[in-house]
């Protein structure tokens, strides 16, 4: 069930050209905004270009300070998220080793040229549907760990988390929106969910961008086509906080995809479908009123025929 918010904005990179203020003001936003900046870890207090580009008062929720203070508070409960988190990375390596073949097969199958198509394109269908299947095994499997975590250590009976969520509550009930700003996904994941933002986030607008656009959406998809080490294959990071529903969130997708290859944009899309895979390069956004999605700056979706195209509202 998606949280009742019904202001979701969601945009690219807004370090060279933050367009942040232009959506605050377009959507009547106005007052002290808390900003949530935990994912850049120790620089999280570094928000003076943030608020030179405001204007305005900012509160930040130094939910990385916060949740850190807790983790060394509470030694057994540090010791079982090691543990826990040890279980994710050997999930995470399985996942990945039965990913690499699979999509190699759909792209083998996606670059062939048979005279009788029909046949082809049921072929490519049904090699998809295992990659989406693998998907939905891992998200099962770290589901289960993440379950077994939170029976063993429920943060709501901890009283070190039961006493931040507090503070933050009513630091939240004297602000007129949230911003979350990008960084280390995994970071920001784990503060947000293991804090137990998501009710806190309900009835408040919410703006963010890179990493905090993917966090608030149904399933995180980690993605690089070209990374440094090699060939890179998109994969399920994880569950987020289904805030922002029925999209992928594609952060600086025109430098870490190769959009001009039909093939590789078609399987990325048809894939997650029917989310929309959406790219979030700077300039660009989409806003959420609570019934559709409505484009900002030209942005653009990615198509199950291998287009890239031009968003229009719903």
């Amino acid at each position: 069930m998606n949280a009742v918010t019904t202001s979701v904005t969601i945009l690219g990179p807004q370090r060279h050209d933050p367009i942040i203020r232009g959506v605050l003001e377009e959507h009547g936003i106005e007052g002290q905004l808390a900003v949530i900046t935990g994912g850049w870890e120790e620089r999280e207090d570094e928000v003076d270009d943030l608020e030179e580009h405001l204007g305005r008062p900012t509160l930040n929720l130094q939910l990385h300070e916060r949740f850190q203070g807790v983790l060394s508070r509470e030694t057994r409960f540090s010791q079982a998220l090691l543990d826990r988190n040890d279980r994710l990375r050997i999930a995470q390596t399985l996942y990945r080793r039965r990913l690499r073949g699979a999509l190699e097969s759909v792209r083998n199958l996606y670059g062939l040229t048979i005279p009788r198509m029909d046949l082809l394109t049921a072929e490519r269908v049904d090699a998809l549907r295992a990659v989406s299947d693998l998907d939905h095994h891992y998200l099962t499997q770290i589901r289960g760990i993440h379950q077994a975590f939170q029976d063993l250590w429920d943060p709501t009976l901890n009283p070190s988390i039961g006493e931040t969520r507090s503070q933050l509550k009513a630091e939240l009930s004297d602000c007129a929106g949230v911003l979350i700003a990008g960084g280390n996904v995994g970071v920001l994941l784990d503060q947000l969910q293991l804090l137990r933002m998501r009710p806190l986030l309900a009835n408040i607008p919410i703006v963010a961008w890179s990493a905090g656009a993917m966090v608030i959406t149904d399933r995180i998809v980690l993605f690089h086509d070209s990374p440094p080490q090699g060939k890179g294959d998109p994969e399920i990071y994880d569950d987020g906080l289904r805030i922002a529903p029925r999209i992928v969130a594609l952060p600086h997708a025109k430098h870490r995809l190769r959009l001009n290859d039909e093939h590789r944009v078609g399987i990325l899309a048809g894939r997650f479908a029917p989310a929309t895979c959406v790219a979030l390069d700077e300039g660009c956004g989409v806003h959420w009123d609570g019934l559709e999605w409505t484009p900002i700056g030209g942005s653009r979706r990615l198509a199950p025929d291998g287009q890239v195209i031009e968003m229009v509202s719903e």
